[in-house]
């Protein structure tokens, strides 16, 4: 597997990892709405924001997941980034997800100086949960009715946060 920044031709398999994740998933506003269209979300990077996609590395390449580390345009507020992960559905649970948020966090922590990271994990999802625990965030809270199902109930989200160390 390799990591590397995405490229326009890899909007075609951003979309359909997105598909196969929203098919699965039950909340209509965490990660995979970020990458609902693939071409205008490349298009629309910033100067500050950075897509990450994972590949195969033998033939037939093939995109696995994607991550989206979005940093704060404003200038008071460009120690602060966001990240949302997709993995396609067949390739859950393979340490995929680990591998790019830890991919993230180093280009965050290591070129960008980013001081703070920050992420939403429904509190249903147990394997989000442990990644983002595994990979350094902290849980800093519990917001209620933080998230929309797509059934338009709500629900709770833990807060969390990965913040760099002072050197």
């Amino acid at each position: 597997m390799r990591i590397r920044p995405v490229k326009p031709g890899d909007a075609a398999a951003i979309n359909r990892i997105n598909e196969n994740v929203q098919t699965q998933n039950i909340f209509s506003n965490i990660a995979s709405h970020q990458f609902d269209d693939a071409e205008k979300l490349i298009a629309g990077l910033t100067q500050f924001d950075h897509l990450l996609v994972l590949e195969t590395e033998t033939p037939p390449l093939e995109i696995c997941a994607a991550a989206l580390l979005r940093v704060s345009p404003q200038i008071y507020r460009r120690r602060l980034a966001t990240l949302r992960i997709i993995v396609d559905k067949k390739w859950q649970g393979q340490g995929l997800g680990k591998a790019l948020a830890a991919a993230a966090i180093d280009l965050a922590d290591n070129e960008l100086m980013i001081e703070r990271v920050e992420v939403e994990i429904p509190t249903e999802n147990v394997g989000a949960l442990k990644l983002c625990k595994s990979a350094g965030f902290r849980v800093e809270g519990v917001a209620r009715d933080w998230l929309r199902t797509l059934d338009g109930k709500y629900a709770d989200a833990y807060l969390m946060a990965h913040c760099r160390e002072a050197k």
